[in-house]
This record gives C-alpha cells, structure tokens and sequence, in this order.
C-alpha cells in the first residue's frame, strides 16, 4: 500500500470527527465562578501576559493537576521563585472562560479545553512550593525572557512585539493593529512558528554543520534536538510539533539513506497529535497547518503543468493552499482576505531575511547593544514594509469576501469533489509521451477532455462550499448583555435595530461583527438606533469607527434616527448623527407613520410621534412594526413614560391591527416599568424577547413584568439564558431557535 499513514490518518481523522460529533466532549468544569479552591500540580508552562485591567506585566503560570488537566494562575505579584516543573500547591477563586452565546462569537471554553486547560484561578495565595525543578525547561523559558529581553532593547515596541511573535511564538506584546492588519489581509500566518520558521533554522544549521565537516548522523540528532528545544522554548504549537517532526524524519532519510516522503512525514505528526489529544480536530490551526501540507503535495501536483514551473509556482501553490483552507476559514472565520494570494508574493521572500536580521539582533545586542540595535534597524524597515502592504491591501475595494459560515454537509461535499479534482489528474496521468505523434495527439485531446471534467467539479464544490441561501425574513436577537443588538435579514436587504452595551467591552469587535460575518453580511442597509442610551449606541460607534479605519469592517449604508424635535437630542444622538455624517453614511430620520423600504417585508414605524419634546431618551425610542404574511413583530427599544403612553393609544385605537403580535421584542429589558397589563391584552405576543445581560445589576427582567406576560400566555426567550435568539419566517412558518439549546 502506498503511503500507509496517510492511509491511518485518513481513517483515524474520520473516526475521530464522527465520534466528537455524537460525543459530548465539551464538559464544564463544575465549579462556579469565585468559588474558592485548593488545587496542586505541576508547573508545565509561565509566560508574561500584559493585564487587561492594569496595562501592566502579569506573570500567568501553567499547573498540570493530578487529572492531566491544566490550570490558568494569574499571578500579579509572584513573591517567590517558580521554576519548571516544581509541585506548587495554591489556593484562589475560579474564573471559568467565557462561552461564545452568539454564533460566529469566539467561544474561549471551547478553545481552552482543546488544550487541555479547564480554567483560571485568580486571587492567589501560594500555600506550598516542592518538587524537582525540570533543569531543561527552566532554562529554556529563561533563555526566551532573556531573548525578548534584547529584542526590546534593540528595537521600538511595536517592532520587538511582532519579532518576539515570529522568532519565539510570544503574541503577548504583539500591537492588535498590528495583528487586525496581518490578519485582515492573509499574511497572519507568518507570526506562527510553523514549518517556514523550522525548515529557515533547521536546516540552515544542519547545513552548516555538515559544512563543518560533521557526519550526517551526528549532524542530525544535533539539529533534530536544538529544534525540539526551540519548539519547546517557543511554546510548541501543533505547527510547530508537526514541522519539527517532519524535519525530523527528513533528517532521519539521510541518516538511512532513503528518500524523504512529505506527506508521510505528516501523516505520522497528525497521528501523533490526534491521539494525545482528539480534539485538535476542532482547532483552526491544527487544520490551517496541516491543510497547507496536503495542499502542497496533493492539489499541487493537480494544477496546470505550467503554474507549476518557475516564478508561477508560488502562485500556484498559493491557490492550492486556499483550495484547501478554504472550509477553514469558512467554518471559524467566515470571511476571506481577497488579495492575500497576491500579497504573499511580497511578504514570502522577505521572511528567511527577517528572521536571519532578528537572530542577528539578538546575537549582536548580547554583546553590544548598539550593534544589536544597527541590526535590527533592517527588522523595522521589513516589518514597514508589510504594513505598506497591508495598508495597500485594505485600500483596495472588495478587499474581504464575506462569504459567511458553511454547514459540515457543504464542507464534506466539497472535499469530496476536491478529493475527485486530485484522483482524476493522478489516474489520468501518464509518465512519458508516447514515440508516436498520433498517439500524443490523442493523449493530449484526452487530457483536455479530463482536465474539463477536473475543473467542472472544482467548480461545481466551490458552488456548494459558497452558496448561501438568503431567508424570506430572519431576526435574531443578540446577547449583548445589558442592551440591544437585533439584526433583520431579509432576501435584499440587512438591518442592524441597535447595537449597544454597558456589560460588554468592544461589543462589535467580539459580538456584532462576528455574527455578521457568520450570516455572510458584509454591508448594512441601515442601522436603526432606537435612542441614544449607551447600551444601545456603544457598538455602533465603534462599527462607525472601525469602517472609517479598515477597509475590511461593515459597510454601512444609512444611519436612521428617531424623528425628534431638536431640543430633545441629546449629546450621544448629536455625537453619533455627526460621525455618521462624517463618514459619508446617509443619515435619516423616522417617526410615526414613516416606512423603510423593502419590497420583501413591511417595516413601518409607529412611533416616536413626530418631533417630539422630551428629556427622557427612553420615552422617544423608534418603535418599529415588522410584517411578513402572517408574521407581526414589534420592536420596542425601551419605550417608557410619555412614549409608551402615546404606543398604547395607537395600539388601542388600531386594535384589530395589532391583536395577536407574533412576536414582541419588550421594552427596557424586561423593567416592570414598561409592557403594561392593557398594552400587552391587546397585542396579546405568542412571543416574548428580553434582551438582558446574565446577574443584571438592574436584575432585569423583572419578575412582575415575566408574570404579567405568563398570564397572557406568551412564550418568554431570554438573551442571558438563551444566548440569541433567531426566529425564521418561510411562508407562513415561524422557527426560533435559540444558540444555548
């Protein structure tokens, strides 16, 4: 059998995804927050992380307990001397990792518990320190803090940030700009210790050393261990793990004389890997690096012969990478970089020279700070120059595909025509042209005639990978915590009914822009502030930010404000009119008995009433009536006082319209103060939505309020208990469903 790991791999990958699809492996912890613990273990791993909250160095320590489990400790004033694999013995409060309620939303639990960490302690007091210290360990983290300790001396922050990322696997001090640019345009990868770094140090020194006149096996157990070191000193990542152990074996092929297979080599570091630990299959960038080897020694062989000659083949191998990691980025990203194929080909041959500048920066500045410094000076103009280019990258229009998230039928199907796409140019293929020139004719008419069939089914898979089927009408209400975020899909248009929080920091960073990206929406029709209140404005402010600073953010076309008179405009509405004017977005404004146009649904707005007065935000926020066929939603804000006074007498007086409202979004949160008994027996909603944050300092919703909408029989979803909550309407069938169920 020709290449029987890659036979293994294949059959463990699939038993492997089938079971973590039937399996509950995700378990939580059992512990609540701030609840106080005993716990002992192991040091396995320390690293310097800068705190969220003091800006300041936090020293955070790995602890292995008796269970094989990890433990985060946040140690802010470490008094004693913890070395490597010494026993410590703690006592603190639990903080467990946040789990994503929103879908696209980073699920941090999840991404811990791949790597084996269950959760964090903080509020520490040491108890206990015993054990054997690990000598080797020890002396490599230090060897890496004495490292970053040069690099900081020998180059500006930002600078030393991304080298400390690329030569020692620390993103600790890598500048968010910085890493939002690398990121946005497809060249993030470069700041992974991955196969590029190790094959660049590996097998320079081998080289090297076999110039020295070393023999081949000592000059490769030498190289295999100093990488082995490396990795572990960089933190050893699965890109990592599985270059070293390529490289390795690549080394071993010379010491026994036979010839090096790539693909092999990898099948036996993913088998490695998956059996310490299955569900990697869950992890981006176990997928993303092993992807690139298949990519290159699978598809590659498939394309063009003639985009793989010369100067083109980096072009091609490039395309056949995307054709690989494409479901990747569709199952975790959801969007992709457009011209991060064309910017690889600025980035890529610059890389073994930086690295070569920041080894040499490092080198020179132990001995000679100066040295050292006129070094890394080239480091400071490479690193410019990729910022140039992802500064030219994000100027281009079109720059992010918004492509949204595949469902695993998509991702299986077009792998399996991808699959067919390889097969078919390796049966097809013939080793030597044939002597007779009629016989070639007929080979090369029958190649072309494949080669059509090969590409129509590429194209074909990348049809199924990238369909998405807009819905008739979609809305989903967000978990925002304490505010608003709601988003209509419907088959033309996207509109964003606020968008805000006072529980939740960088809300459209981490909540609203993911779950765009998810749903494939790159641009907003409108975006619909009901009133100005922080925890409903904060995250379109920073949508409005980020659009103006990145080409690859939300696109918003129209901002729409409630119709108010102006003295009743208060700074936030004044602030945020002015940005959006600013930013060349239209501005409108809406009251009583005004519509947004959409041929698919009826959105009309039935309050406020037009300019009005008030001093109260609340009491003026748009009140939106969303129908389609049988379907009636009201959208509320937080309508209270004088405007919920003026909705219950439109309600009243249009009684027949509004009796029996599909779907009410309540008003203020769930407050007591709002959604009244006689509001609430006229529009009698089969549904109710609060959108509330999880422990509100307001305790929202409000018992009194959930009672009252029990009595009329309402169905009652809650953000803080549901995650968000998205309800479907096809024809005359309305689906919610919610993220946490």
């Amino acid at each position: 059998m020709k290449r029987p790991l890659c036979v293994v791999l294949g059959l463990l990958v699939a038993a492997v995804f089938f079971l973590l699809r039937v399996m509950q492996v995700m378990e939580d912890s059992g512990l609540p927050d701030q609840a106080t613990v005993t716990i002992t273990g192991t040091i396995c791993g320390k690293e310097e992380k800068i705190s969220s909250f003091s800006g300041m160095k936090q020293l955070v320590v790995y602890l292995k307990t008796v269970n094989g489990r990890k433990v985060m400790l946040y140690l802010d004033d470490a008094e004693y001397k913890l070395p490597m694999g010494c026993t410590l013995k703690v006592f603190g409060k639990v903080k467990n990792f946040p789990v994503s309620t929103n879908p696209g939303e980073f699920d941090s639990r999840s991404y811990y518990r791949i790597l084996k960490i269950e959760y964090s302690l903080t509020d520490i007091s040491i108890i206990g320190i015993g054990g054997k210290e690990d000598v080797l360990k020890e002396f490599l983290y230090r060897a890496r803090v004495y490292f970053e300790g040069i690099l900081d001396k020998t180059l500006a922050p930002e600078d030393a940030g991304v080298m400390k990322a690329i030569l020692l696997g620390d993103k600790n001090q890598l500048s968010d700009d910085i890493k939002d640019a690398f990121k946005n345009n497809g060249i993030i990868h470069i700041i992974a210790v991955s196969g590029m770094h190790i094959s660049i140090l590996g097998m320079s020194l081998y080289k090297l050393l076999r110039k020295a006149g070393i023999r081949v096996f000592v000059a490769s157990v030498i190289s295999a261990i100093l990488m082995f070191m490396y990795g572990e000193m960089c933190g050893m990542s699965t890109s990592a793990f599985r270059a070293i152990v390529m490289f390795a074996v690549r080394l071993g092929a010379d010491v026994i004389g036979r010839s090096y297979d790539m693909l092999s080599a990898m099948a036996l570091s993913g088998i490695m890997l998956i059996v310490s630990c299955p569900l990697y299959l869950m992890h981006s960038g176990f997928l993303m690096s092993f992807g690139a080897i298949i990519a290159i020694g699978y598809v590659l062989p498939a394309m063009p012969d003639a985009l793989r000659k010369g100067k083109l083949k980096i072009i091609s191998t490039s395309v056949s990478i995307m054709l690989v990691t494409l479901p990747v980025n569709m199952c975790f990203y959801y969007t992709y970089p457009v011209y991060s194929i064309v910017l690889n080909l600025f980035v890529l041959p610059l890389m073994s020279v930086l690295m070569l500048m920041g080894i040499l920066s490092i080198v020179l500045g132990a001995v000679f700070i100066p040295a050292g410094y006129a070094v890394g000076c080239g480091c400071r103009l490479i690193i410019k120059w990729f910022l140039i280019c992802c500064n030219a990258g994000s100027a281009m229009p079109g720059n992010t595909w918004y492509a949204g998230h595949a469902a695993i039928w998509q991702v299986i199907i077009y792998l399996l025509l991808l699959f067919a796409f390889v097969v078919i140019k390796s049966v097809t293929r013939k080793n030597a042209p044939s002597p007779d020139p009629n016989e070639r004719r007929r080979d090369e008419l029958r190649e072309k005639k494949y080669d059509r069939l090969r590409y129509t089914i590429l194209a074909f898979g990348l049809f199924v990978l990238c369909i998405r089927i807009r819905p008739e009408l979609r809305i989903t209400v967000l978990d925002v915590g304490q505010g608003d975020g709601i988003v209509v899909e419907t088959k033309t248009a996207n509109y964003l009914i606020d968008g805000g929080s006072t529980s939740k920091n960088d809300l459209a960073k981490y909540q609203l822009i993911p779950f765009l990206s998810y749903r494939g929406i790159g641009r907003l029709d409108a975006v619909i502030m009901t009133h100005e209140d922080e925890d409903h404005v904060s995250g379109i402010m920073d949508l409005i930010t980020q659009m103006n600073e990145s080409g690859s953010s939300i696109r918003i076309d129209n901002l729409i404000l409630p119709k108010v008179n102006d003295g009743s405009k208060g700074d936030k509405y004044k602030e945020l009119e002015s940005l959006a004017k600013k930013s060349g977005i239209g501005v409108s404004y809406i009251g009583r008995e005004d519509k947004i146009n959409n041929r698919d649904v009826e959105i009309d707005c039935i309050g406020p009433v037009k300019n009005m007065i008030t001093d109260e935000p609340n009491a003026h926020s748009t009140v939106l009536y969303i129908k389609k066929d049988g379907f009636k939603g009201l959208f509320t804000g937080d309508v209270d006082g004088m405007g919920q006074d003026n909705l219950r007498d439109y309600v009243r007086k249009h009684r027949e319209e509004f009796s029996d409202i599909t779907l009410l979004k309540v008003a203020h949160h769930g407050s007591r103060y709002t959604t009244d008994e006689e509001f609430l027996s006229i529009i009698r909603p089969k549904v109710a939505m609060i959108s509330c944050a999880k422990n509100s300092i307001y305790h929202h919703p409000h018992k009194e309020l959930l009672e009252r909408l029990d009595k009329i029989g309402a169905k009652t979803y809650i953000t803080a208990e549901n995650g968000a909550i998205s309800t479907s309407v096809k024809g005359k069938n309305v689906e919610i469903k919610t993220y946490l169920d």
